[in-house]
């Protein structure tokens, strides 16, 4: 079988969760003996062979590059998302590149940039495809929607085009019920077969505890991913003045919050900011000290990566109401839940957690046997 894999974005180029669960599902693609290869934008139309694999970069037909989007400013996103809606140019290289390859498959991720005549082609040419969800890309341009959100007139009708557009896939994968359910109320896919299925762990990380049990009564948190205030980082911050006992937090990642984070955290001392750090240097600088993972997120998650990655190293999660992540995290048995946006109840949490550090201790074999779950096997077996 030859499997054609879209993504907007691939290795090298990284902006979030969905690219290492796309690298992830490649290799692993790759590793079971089928062909593979992996369709992504890049600065030029050029091809080349990433960990064995073939990857075919197609540069956008559009005022600029979807890998400077985040640097431009509105009105000129908003003519951008336009072009790309309806972008036969990037419709048309597509077309060449299946008919010149062959696939029996195509899998595809997010598609900004890419252009949205991928399910089109699919149905043209006759060619089985399954979709993965990622995110809330095809109901709001940012990727982030609150349930219950009112969209505006642009967005309605930038709703109504990814709808009509992406029609009904063979198969159609989500990564949790909330992000299927919300799907489903705004009309998607209605034809399609739909899965849901939890993100897969990466390649590389394995299911065992780093740290060791420890004589000291300190209790190290951390925080893992964007710097940005939807991220419930500030609001995390604003939360520890005063917190009683012996702790400590790590932060790891970068955003747009840094600076406000870091002059925050000032007069705490208890603080760590590490930046953006890879999978090796997470296990090394992070995981290997951490007692409990914050997820403090204040928009509808559509999963939680980080979260069963935590869980991989025997770490419970102390995690926020939103979105997918009361699916993941299960309160009492492989962390806490409190509620969205209330920094009362997550200073509560913190409090308990600080005063019973036997409770911590006493999660961590729940949070590997959930961990299981996640195996990049299991995902490939439904995927297919």
């Amino acid at each position: 079988m030859k499997v054609a894999l879209f993504h907007c974005i691939y290795k090298p180029d990284y902006r979030g969760g969905a690219e290492v669960v796309v690298e992830n599902i490649a290799r692993a693609i790759k590793n079971s003996g089928k062909d593979i290869f992996v369709v992504s934008v890049g600065r030029s139309d050029r091809h080349e062979i990433i960990d064995g694999i073939d990857v075919f970069r197609i540069k956008p037909f559009n005022i600029f590059n979807f890998l400077d989007i985040n640097r431009q400013p509105a009105w000129k996103r908003l003519l951008w998302h336009v072009i790309d809606l309806a972008n036969d140019i990037q419709t048309w290289k597509i077309f060449k590149l299946l008919l010149k390859e062959k696939p029996d498959l195509i899998i595809s991720n997010n598609l900004k940039g890419l252009g949205y005549g991928v399910p089109l082609l699919a149905k043209l040419m006759n060619i089985k495809h399954v979709h993965i969800i990622h995110d809330m890309q095809l109901i709001h341009p940012s990727g982030l929607y609150r349930d219950g959100q009112l969209l505006n007139f642009l967005e309605k009708a930038y709703l109504f085009f990814c709808k009509s557009l992406f029609g009904n896939p063979s198969k159609v994968v989500f990564p949790s019920f909330h992000i299927r359910d919300t799907y489903d109320r705004l009309g998607f896919f209605k034809n399609s077969t739909k899965v849901v299925l939890g993100n897969p762990l990466p390649l590389n990380v394995n299911i065992k505890k780093l740290k060791k049990d420890k004589k000291d009564d300190e209790v190290v948190f951390a925080f893992v991913g964007q710097i940005e205030e939807y991220k419930g980082i500030i609001g995390l911050l604003k939360a520890l003045p005063g917190l009683g006992g012996n702790w400590k937090l790590l932060v790891a990642g970068d955003g747009k919050a840094i600076a406000e984070s870091k002059k925050i955290s000032l007069d705490l001392g208890r603080v760590v900011f590490y930046g953006h750090l890879n999978q090796d240097e997470l296990e090394q600088k992070i995981w290997s000290e951490t007692d409990v993972l914050i997820n403090p997120s204040m928009v509808a998650e559509s999963f939680g990566m980080v979260v069963i990655e935590a869980y991989a190293k025997g770490i419970p999660v102390l995690a926020s109401d939103s979105g997918a992540l009361p699916e993941i995290v299960k309160d009492g048995k492989t962390g806490w839940i409190f509620k969205s946006g209330d920094w009362y109840d997550l200073r509560h949490r913190l409090e308990f957690i600080i005063a019973n550090q036997q409770a911590v201790r006493e999660l961590s074999a729940n949070c590997l046997r959930e961990a299981e779950r996640y195996a990049m096997a299991n995902y490939l077996k439904e995927l297919f």
